[in-house]
């Protein structure tokens, strides 16, 4: 039994069960809203499951790229409850959760296919990664201004796929001439059940240390950290 939840977007996901059943779900736009609701989220999904936190077996927690505020505070959640339930700890870019959901959305061949999930980085950029027709990430993750991925994308030679709310940030600066599938705007989201399943893969292939090393993925500095640089 994992629990996983995702506060890296202003999306609020959280679920409880394995990959094959899913004992409670919970999912809500909560725009600066992670710190007030998740704990109380989390408590709801084992009333509604009729469980104990005793009962599980491990936490998983997306760890972005995303939105500062909300991967501090799902990761220090996350990080406290594996270490007062002595339960393993799982991390999870939000990014790689995306593009498993487009890979399972695609129908026909996806052997030649590339997947970039797309999620709003602000400043007018964007977070991505290259991944596979299976979700398999390719590449690193990156930031960088959607007219820049544009370009690369015009120019990469094959089946271009998009996912993720940052095209409805940037779909001028996304557009381009070549002919792009998009994945259904359901799976633009990360879905706490998705990242159950990918935990369980971690799990399985024992990619898993200790709790306190599982930290947010930072490609950049937040806009606090880039003033007191400049102030320097």
């Amino acid at each position: 039994m994992i629990l996983a939840f995702d506060t890296a977007t202003d999306q609020l996901t959280a679920a409880l069960g394995t990959s094959k059943r899913i004992e409670a779900h919970y999912h809500e736009p909560a725009p600066r809203a992670h710190l007030g609701r998740l704990l109380p989220v989390i408590d709801s999904l084992f009333k509604k499951a009729g469980l104990d936190r005793r009962d599980l077996d491990a936490i998983a927690v997306g760890i972005g790229p995303g939105s500062f505020a909300g991967l501090r505070i799902g990761v220090s959640t996350a990080q406290g409850l594996a270490r007062a339930l002595n339960k393993p700890l799982v991390g999870v870019s939000t990014l790689d959760v995306i593009a498993r959901q487009a890979a399972n959305a695609k129908t026909g061949d996806s052997s030649k296919s590339r997947i970039f999930p797309i999620s709003d980085a602000k400043r007018k950029e964007i977070y991505t990664a290259s991944f596979d027709g299976s979700g398999r990430r390719l590449g690193d993750y990156r930031v960088l201004r959607p007219a820049d991925l544009a370009r690369e994308l015009e120019e990469l030679g094959a089946k271009v796929v998009l996912a993720g709310e940052g095209l409805n940030q940037y779909p001028n600066e996304l557009a381009i001439a070549r002919e792009v599938e998009y994945a259904p705007q359901t799976q633009w989201i990360p879905n706490a059940s998705v990242l159950i399943k990918l935990a369980e893969e971690r799990i399985s292939m024992e990619e898993i240390g200790a709790y306190f090393k599982v930290l947010p993925i930072y490609i950049r500095l937040s806009d606090a950290e880039e003033n007191r640089k400049r102030e320097k």
